[in-house]
């Protein structure tokens, strides 16, 4: 095993792989997949088992790493109604051969079963297919490098065939050398299944007989009254028809006088059976019933042969990575140390060289001794100026202002007999013709700028032996 395979497996493994219906009809094989594939929308069977045929096709048309999805044909399985058993969910699905066991001719072991419950009563549609059908399809996809994703059953196919908005319906179907089958769908549920038989196609065209088509329309009839008592409050009252080799509008006319339903076409496109069962498939996002379980699945085995050499592989490739990392790394930081230490030696010869210049230029004894004393000088003569910047201003300029501003506020009613002045205090004692004067003479000290600011704790207003006011403003409030 070459490296170039190895690569080429697990790129493989990593890609997701394309999603691809067939629907196995008894007269051809149909198929729903993206136009890159090539592969036939229909192969005719042609007497060979469609499994030999799937294969062939496969094979012929070169698809690989693909996964499968196999609608079975209703002649394939069998389907049962059952009452509900009660058992956890989890342990139904391992429980339903041994459920069936007295259904069924084959062996527990032989089989595989899935169910869904039905939204009509307490029961479950099950589903049975031989064991060997499954394994068997899934052993020879595999060798071809293909995934049998899940198997499916046309009857859940069919009940989301006539569109999201209709899922309550009645089906007439018959496929190709089939049989027609008489469905009824509650909720996209296949609810009820018969297989009508003594009816041989084909019903309309030149072959036509009035007494195959009234024997149909009885048939029908009866199992729409059977249904009408059985499933009381589910409104089954449309039939859509879907068969093949018919003459669909003349049939449907034919029994819309004979039934009390109302009947159309499935299609109006007036696709076959397995066309239509294709791409009704293709639209499904889920499906309940799938008989290729996980169990039977092979468990993926990742501790190989050639996953361990794959892994050793890998490691010696990551280890040869990283080991030339560092050797380049190693070469650059070999490199940048040799540069730092040219730096190193050249800023060594540099200091060597400025030190030898330092001492020439070092200060003598007495240049120090100069610079000490001024020094000092300079220290006393800041601590003079910062003295003379804490005078107080108001020292600096005098008290003039103070007492020109007084004047210019003299009045008529007001005299003033004594004044004390210094840097915070201003006291005024004096005589008042009224004592309202005083407050509106002590207003007009906000118009001088002398004497902005400038407030009295303290008024006193008395009468003297004359019987004139007199007053004092004090700035601060003695203690008493």
């Amino acid at each position: 095993m070459n490296i170039q395979s190895l690569i080429g497996k697990l790129k493989r493994g990593k890609q997701t792989a394309t999603e691809v219906y067939v629907v196995v009809q008894p007269s051809a094989l149909f198929f729903s997949a993206p136009a890159s594939l090539s592969l036939p929308v229909q192969v005719q069977i042609a007497g060979s088992p469609w499994q030999e045929l799937l294969l062939k096709t496969l094979r012929d048309a070169k698809v690989t790493n693909i996964a499968l999805k196999v609608v079975l044909h209703a002649n394939i399985y069998q389907t049962f109604q059952i009452d509900k058993p009660n058992i956890p969910q989890d342990e139904l699905k391992s429980a339903l051969p041994f459920l069936v066991k007295d259904l069924i001719s084959e062996k527990v072991a032989d089989i595989v079963a899935d169910s869904s419950p039905l939204s009509v009563n307490n029961k479950l549609q099950v589903y049975v297919v031989p064991r060997a059908i499954v394994t068997g399809l899934y052993s020879s996809l595999h060798a071809m490098n293909i995934e049998l994703d899940s198997v499916l059953v046309e009857d859940e196919v069919w009940g989301h065939s006539a569109g999201d908005e209709i899922s309550t319906f009645l089906l007439l179907q018959r496929s190709k050398q089939g049989q027609y089958r008489i469905s009824a769908f509650a909720d996209s549920q296949c609810a009820f299944q018969r297989t009508i038989r003594g009816v041989m196609a084909p019903l309309t065209g030149v072959a036509s007989s009035a007494l195959q088509l009234d024997s149909l329309a009885l048939e029908l009839q009866r199992s729409i009254d059977y249904l009408s008592s059985q499933m009381r409050g589910i409104s089954l009252h449309q039939l859509r028809v879907c068969c093949d080799e018919e003459q669909q509008q003349e049939l449907i006319a034919s029994l819309a006088e004979s039934l009390s339903v109302k009947v159309s076409a499935l299609s109006e496109q007036g696709q076959e059976s397995g066309a239509l069962l294709a791409a009704s498939a293709n639209k499904l996002t889920q499906t309940d019933i799938n008989l290729f379980p996980d169990e039977l699945k092979p468990q993926k085995e990742y501790f190989t042969l050639q996953n361990v050499a794959l892994g050793w592989l890998l490691s010696v490739v990551v280890i040869g990575l990283g080991f030339a990392g560092l050797k380049y790394q190693q070469a650059q930081l070999e490199k940048e140390l040799q540069s730092y230490q040219t730096q190193e030696a050249e800023l060594k010869q540099q200091a060597e060289r400025l030190t030898q210049r330092l001492a020439k230029h070092k200060p003598t004894a007495e240049k120090v001794a100069a610079v000490a004393r001024l020094k000092v000088e300079v220290a006393a003569k800041r601590r003079s100026l910062q003295a003379l910047n804490d005078i107080d201003e108001s020292q600096q300029l005098g008290y003039s202002g103070v007492m020109r501003s007084l004047a210019q506020l003299g009045r008529n009613d007001i005299s003033l007999s004594s004044i004390t002045i210094n840097a915070t205090t201003l006291d005024l004692k004096g005589l008042a013709r009224e004592a309202k004067a005083i407050p509106n003479w002590v207003n007009q000290f906000k118009s001088e700028i002398n004497l902005v600011g400038r407030t009295f704790e303290k008024l006193k207003i008395s009468r003297n032996d004359q019987n004139i006011i007199t007053f004092e403003l004090k700035t601060q409030q003695e203690d008493e």
